[in-house]
């Protein structure tokens, strides 16, 4: 039996983020509706039935965007103060694994910030969308394939929630 401690070694970095905020005065449930007809539907089950073919089940799964939503938090009925205050709130992580899969081959940190999360939510009598730019987020990871594929995403996240404001 092996007595000795092992050694855990810790690092710690910052960078700076982006939080883009979009807003109009559009009913909330029409946004979120608007933002949601832009998007596919992760089947991770489906996806993962045979996974020789990952790719062609997930690209079946891809929305007009390329993205598609991998998963849907109701932040309005999970939090009771957001109730009580009638805050509506929607938190979507919003991606494609394929996309992901592609970042992650130059850095395996890159699964840690995907999928990107959006928040659709209300504020001051109007409906918000708000996001952490993906070429600020993924950008910490310093790599310049990450970033080219960062930047593809700031493009299309700006035209979803641009699409589901207007």
């Amino acid at each position: 039996m092996n007595t000795a401690t092992e050694e855990v070694l810790s690092a710690s970095q910052s960078f700076a983020t982006n939080l883009l905020t979009f807003s109009a005065k559009k009913a909330f449930d029409k946004v979120v509706s608007d933002f949601e007809r832009q998007l596919g539907h992760l089947d991770q089950e489906k996806a993962l039935s045979n996974p020789v073919k990952i790719p062609d089940a997930v690209k079946r799964m891809e929305g007009a965007s390329g993205l598609m939503i991998i998963s849907i938090l109701e932040m309005d009925r999970l939090l009771p103060e957001f109730a009580s205050f009638g805050i509506k709130s929607r938190q979507y992580l919003v991606g494609n694994p394929l996309i992901a899969d592609k970042m992650a081959k130059f850095d395996t940190l890159a699964t840690l910030f995907a999928p990107p999360r959006v928040l659709i939510f209300t504020r001051n009598e109007e409906t918000c969308i708000a996001y952490e730019q993906p070429s600020t987020t993924f950008g910490r990871l310093q790599s310049a394939e990450i970033s080219e594929t960062a930047f593809d995403l700031d493009l299309k996240f700006e035209r979803l929630a641009r699409a589901a404001l207007s």
